[in-house]
């Protein structure tokens, strides 16, 4: 099982719910994936044993959900990115754009030079309706709050995540976000470096 934990957010389930449903349809998702880091530390301030990166951990959040939550291949892929930065060896801004074969569309800008809030925040925009989710809170396209507490045990996409992965080993099936379900976002993720390479 992989760390996909956007799959788990009540959030983000609460937006499949209606899709499966056929009462929403995903047209495009806007997404911003923002950090302020001049330091190879993590959230916590300590040091990190790994160099983090904007494609290879941040942006395959976004292009994995992408694909789970339209239940679409990603047909078309294309990523531009600022300077490498002299020390970490890494670009400090990204910019992808994906679509999926049912015709929905992604944008997904990454910065590690954001000076505000940070996190990754995701805008869907519907059919029927246009949606924010913040990690395990939703709110409609007017910012009006959508009650999400009833979609599963807890409202924390971390112990929702934990919890799928201990009932797959009990249950002995395979997990939500198993390895065979979320290789096309990494050969997605490699399409890009690719691209990122060739043009530098």
């Amino acid at each position: 099982m992989v760390g996909h934990t956007r799959r788990f957010n009540p959030s983000h389930q609460w937006i499949r719910r209606r899709i499966r449903a056929g009462e929403f349809r995903i047209q495009q998702m806007d997404v911003q994936t923002y950090f302020m880091r001049r330091t190879n530390l993590n959230a916590l301030g300590q040091p990190r044993s790994w160099t983090d990166h904007l494609l290879w951990h941040h942006a395959a959040h976004t292009v994995d959900l992408f694909a789970h939550q339209t239940g679409s291949p990603i047909v078309r892929a294309n990523a531009i990115q600022g300077p490498i930065h002299p020390e970490l060896g890494i670009a400090m801004d990204m910019s992808i754009q994906l679509r999926a074969a049912s015709g929905a569309i992604c944008t997904l800008s990454l910065s590690f030079n954001n000076n505000g809030p940070f996190g990754t925040f995701f805008r869907y925009i519907g059919d029927t309706g246009t949606y924010l989710a913040r990690y395990d809170d939703l709110v409609t396209g007017e910012d009006e709050p959508i009650d999400v507490s009833g979609v599963d045990v807890t409202t924390d996409g971390i112990e929702l995540q934990d919890r799928e992965f201990v009932a797959a080993i009990r249950e002995g099936r395979e997990p939500n976000a198993s390895l065979a379900q979320v290789l096309p976002c990494y050969r997605t993720l490699h399409a890009l470096e690719q691209q990122l390479t060739a043009a530098d």
